[in-house]
């Protein structure tokens, strides 16, 4: 009879096992393969040219909001342009966390674990890659944590 040991049952490994602790002490994977020859290139040029992009956009709202802020002084508080000035500051925020977000998708090309789900660990799909290249969970991590996210916001 096969006797068995009582101090520690055998460890069971989930699909996301592997992606606990920080990313870069994470083994680097293969790609995947929907990213053909000369894909992942394609991959960090698109998020290249979004990243500029958006740095435009963040500094162009900065200004507009330091002007909007500036000339607030001299107005009372509950004014059409302290609303402007306010709104300026939500959108600048929103464009900041989207430059944040295309800057980790740049770190993850670089670590090798570009398009893969940070959540289950499995390839992300090429069409959802090449609307939102910034993406960082398949489809199904993330309509699980989209409600998640709108209770936050």
């Amino acid at each position: 009879m096969p006797t068995t040991s009582l101090a520690q049952p055998p460890a069971r490994r989930s699909p996301a096992h592997r992606h606990y602790g920080p990313p870069e002490l994470r083994p680097a994977r293969p790609r995947p393969a929907h990213f053909g020859p000369g894909g992942l290139a394609r991959r960090r040029a698109q998020l290249e040219a979004c990243w500029r992009e958006r740095l435009e956009r963040v500094t162009a709202l900065a200004v507009a909001f330091h002007d909007e802020a500036g000339s607030d002084g001299q107005r009372q508080h509950g004014s059409t342009e302290s609303r402007r000035a306010r709104t300026l500051a939500r959108q600048a925020v929103a464009e900041r966390q989207a430059l944040a977000d295309i800057e980790a998708a740049l770190d993850r090309i670089s670590a090798g674990q570009y398009g893969w789900c940070e959540q289950c660990g499995r390839p992300i799909a090429g069409a959802l890659l090449a609307v939102h290249p910034q993406v960082r969970y398949c489809a199904a991590c993330g309509r699980r944590a989209a409600p998640l996210r709108s209770a936050f916001v």
